[in-house]
């Protein structure tokens, strides 16, 4: 069972029963910069060249057609790779290699992999890395249920350690501590929290559902996608108006589109079928038959890539066109604009 899945669903509904607690005690202050814990791991080798890239583009690939890059993680040895989705190529990288877990913001050459299984605490130990740089350290950390986020620009990174005290990492600068787990970032990259019903950004409420919000995503147009109770997906507008409430498949993470107008759900035991869930707003071919490991959303939502058994399967959601394929076997799949 994916530790991002039904895991994680568990441990936010723990987090946001404690984070009242939390606010209670007040014993932490917010602008606090601290040095975060590290943990010695094994983060292999970074310096060995990696896999050369693909003379050409498989035969048949339609360039300029994609637009970005997809980073993701190799099926047969965890080794991040990154495509460029224009040429279908393929860029040389240094080996960075882990358990095959990716997150990774939607610019930028930074990433974080995971380093190890999860311990019997439930931390994830995970790197801090510059594909551009693999020569700098950017540091190694553990992750309270492997609920690494990234903020939207890529240059700051937050997860929650121990005793429910969160992290929000400035990458090569200072860690600052925050007063309880983040839920996830703004779109302008301040952290937010749920606390029980609530949303909040910097003390403010922007949100307040009829029950525990276990999962929070902020649309690039404003709106606010949530999971209560870990059972109903909802969509807000920008004015903080429901317009579209889902069920959530049991134990699932969704992977929103941009504009939070559908999701994805990942299986539960990869692999396994993806479904596609829309909300209100999705405008989009009706997606089936979709079978793999992970999925993700092209940056302006008119593709789906899907790592499948044979390959990397490239769905158009926007038009009727034939879908695409890169001969990838993938586990973790992060889609970039850059």
């Amino acid at each position: 069972m994916r530790p991002r899945d039904f895991i994680v669903v568990c441990a936010i509904v723990l987090i946001a029963g404690f984070a009242a607690a939390d606010a209670i005690r007040g014993r932490v202050q917010a602008s606090e910069t601290v040095e975060p814990p590290t943990t010695p791991v094994d983060t292999f080798p970074t310096r060995p060249p990696g896999p050369e890239p693909q003379a050409e583009a498989p035969p048949g690939w339609p360039v300029g057609t994609l637009k970005g890059s997809l980073v993701f993680t190799n099926a047969d040895d965890c080794r991040v790779r990154v495509l460029g989705l224009s040429g279908g190529r393929e860029r040389p990288l240094s080996r960075f290699r882990g358990t095959c877990e990716l997150w990774a913001p939607p610019v930028g050459d930074r990433i974080a992999y995971g380093l190890a299984p999860s311990s019997a605490d439930g931390f994830t130990p995970f790197k801090v890395a510059d594909l551009s740089r693999p020569q700098v350290d950017l540091g190694g950390y553990r992750a309270l249920f492997g609920v690494v986020l990234w903020s939207p620009d890529g240059q700051r990174v937050a997860w929650c350690g121990r005793r429910r005290t969160g992290f929000d990492l400035e990458i090569g600068g200072a860690a600052r501590r925050l007063p309880r787990c983040p839920a996830a970032y703004t779109a302008d990259s301040r952290i937010a929290y749920a606390v029980g019903n609530r949303l909040l950004v910097e003390g403010k409420e922007v949100l307040q559902t009829d029950g525990g919000i276990t999962f929070v995503h902020f649309g690039s147009d404003g709106s606010i996608a949530v999971v209560v109770d870990g059972e109903r997906l909802e969509r807000y507008d920008v004015a903080g108006k429901l317009t579209a409430s889902a069920r959530v498949p049991q134990g699932r993470t969704p992977i929103l589109s941009p504009r939070n107008c559908a999701a994805l759900f990942r299986p539960l035991e990869p692999p396994g079928d993806i479904r596609l869930v829309e909300l209100g707003c999705y405008r989009g071919r009706e997606l089936r038959n979709m079978s793999g490991n992970d999925a993700a959303w092209s940056p302006d939502g008119t593709w789906v890539a899907v790592s499948g058994l044979n390959g990397i399967e490239f769905r158009p959601v926007a038009s009727f066109g034939a879908a695409l394929a890169w001969p990838a076997r993938a586990v973790d799949l992060a889609w970039r604009v850059r």
